[in-house]
């Protein structure tokens, strides 16, 4: 079970942590860094960075038409990296990049790790590539000091799961329910069992994603796991922000959701 402590992996392990999701360049970059420092100051403790894919097919309609609104706006994989870099010098909150295959493959494989490690990232989760298709890139991500991050889903099976939870560092991503994001909040008795389960076979922190929109979800969430993943709900709720009010909504939105007082990291204006 040991897994190596990284900064994600601290962060996460004290628990009572949320994640929120945001798609770089949705609807700007300018308006993506804004919602990324709002969230710090709200008191996240880690976030996801989408970069954007024209066939996100593992996300909802909204987070869908966040990706169509960051590739009209200009979002690739080196404008998301030249994000993170942005907010590395702003603030020490950690980031995960969230992706397909596809952009990664497109931009190179060797250098999106390079370039991600330089950019300040912390961890890497390829939706779309299981562990065990591709054994070497999470063992070559983990090697660059990238935490692989592996997906637990409902219909994992026991045996699969022992396989594939050593090749993650990091944190596991359970995602609560079937489906695609932006669904209801699935937080059921048998996630309540598969958590019960993944504990006896991994001692990586647990972030619970897929339908947490309000305290009470983070709530029952943090009841079972060390950490909730917010996606769709935040980037619905800064849709209709004017551009000047992003920052202020998002850490309002992610300060309702963890009810933390003070930021756990100091950001810079």
């Amino acid at each position: 079970m040991g897994h190596p402590m990284s900064i994600l992996r601290e962060r996460l392990s004290q628990g009572r942590a949320l994640m929120p999701y945001l798609t770089a360049s949705d609807p700007s970059q300018e308006a993506s860094l804004d919602a990324a420092l709002g969230a710090a100051e709200g008191g996240a403790a880690a976030l996801e960075v989408g970069i954007p894919f024209s066939d996100p097919v593992a996300d909802g309609p909204v987070i869908q038409l966040a990706h169509q609104r960051a590739l009209a706006a200009g979002g690739s994989v080196s404008r998301c990296l030249d994000l993170v870099a942005e907010l590395r010098r702003r603030s020490g909150i950690p980031v995960v990049l969230f992706t397909y295959l596809n952009p990664v493959l497109a931009y190179g494989a060797d250098r999106f790790v390079q370039d991600a490690r330089k950019a300040g990232a912390q961890g890497v989760l390829v939706l779309d590539l299981p562990p065990e298709e591709e054994p070497e890139w999470y063992a070559f991500l983990a090697a660059k000091d990238l935490d692989p991050i592996v997906l637990h889903s409902p219909n994992t099976s026991q045996s699969r799961t022992a396989r594939i939870l050593p090749m993650g560092r990091g944190f596991v991503y359970v995602v609560s329910r079937a489906g695609v994001t932006g669904g209801h909040t699935g937080v059921t008795d048998e996630l309540a069992e598969r958590i019960r389960t993944l504990r006896l076979l991994t001692d990586l922190p647990l972030a619970v994603g897929f339908g947490i929109r309000e305290y009470k979800d983070v709530e029952t969430v943090w009841s079972m796991a060390e950490c909730a993943v917010t996606g769709s709900a935040f980037v619905n709720h800064l849709e209709s922000v004017a551009p000047e009010e992003v920052r202020s909504a998002a850490r309002t939105f992610v300060n309702t959701l963890t009810q933390f007082e003070k930021p756990r990291q100091e950001i810079a204006p």
